[in-house]
């Protein structure tokens, strides 16, 4: 059952050109990534983004995550995580990841169909 990610950056002053660039680039390499199934970025206006991400599974979310460490620094350089929601079957890497985040919402699968929660 795949795992679906929807985050929301607020870009800092003057740095929304280098946010943009790094969330094409986190986009780009995503391409070469099997187990993402989605990967979109969209625009709220006034250097806010949303993005949306589906992958396989927990699996594929940890290569994404450590595929991108070091593209995901930077952004954590010029922007802001405002939020991140997960939904689907929370196994406890992703339970560990969002504990020490409190911007972070997990909504695991009703009725939950035998995931690791």
């Amino acid at each position: 059952m795949s795992i679906f990610v929807r985050a929301r950056f607020d870009a800092h002053d003057r740095r929304q050109a280098e946010f943009e660039e790094l969330a094409l680039a986190l986009r780009k390499q995503t391409e070469d990534e099997s187990g993402t199934l989605t990967y979109r970025l969209f625009s709220a206006g006034g250097g806010s983004y949303l993005v949306l991400e589906e992958y396989v599974d927990s699996a594929a979310v940890a290569v994404h995550q450590e595929r991108a460490a070091d593209l995901l620094a930077r952004v954590g350089q010029c922007a802001d995580m405002v939020s991140v929601e997960i939904y689907g079957p929370i196994g406890p890497d992703i339970r560990a990841w969002a504990s020490a985040r409190p911007q972070v919402s997990l909504y695991p699968d009703f009725p939950d169909d035998g995931a690791q929660n």
